[in-house]
């Protein structure tokens, strides 16, 4: 199950560092191809940009150096699990359903992550 958790937290990691990265330091850029960031100011998405950063962060450093393991992992998987169920609150309002199945998977991969270091580490 370690290694299991270990793989999902990596792969979570690789996705939202990515992602943050473009929402913080590619705003423009991003905004051209996200349709829900015409609503909000490029501020908005630089914070759920750091967000993002900060929560694949999470998941990895804490139980890599042992420092606030397991809280910290649990609580940066749980925050990425919110940011992605107030993705698909927004992109059901906006009725922008093509993103809806990676949105699912990004719930689901960080909730293994979430219950896997809550219940079973």
């Amino acid at each position: 199950m370690e290694i299991a958790l270990w793989i999902v937290a990596a792969i979570v990691a690789l996705l939202y560092l990515a992602a943050g990265w473009q929402k913080v330091f590619a705003t423009e850029k991003y905004s051209a191809m996200a349709a829900w960031t015409t609503k909000t100011s490029p501020n908005v998405v630089r914070v759920v940009g750091v967000l993002e950063l900060l929560g694949a962060i999470g998941l990895i450093l804490p139980q890599a150096t042992g420092i606030g393991a397991p809280l910290l992992t649990i609580l940066a998987a749980g925050g990425l699990v919110l940011v992605q169920l107030v993705a698909i609150g927004i992109h059901l309002g906006e009725k922008v359903y093509k993103s809806l199945p990676m949105n699912v998977l990004l719930v689901i991969l960080p909730l293994f992550v979430f219950l896997g270091r809550l219940l079973w580490v």
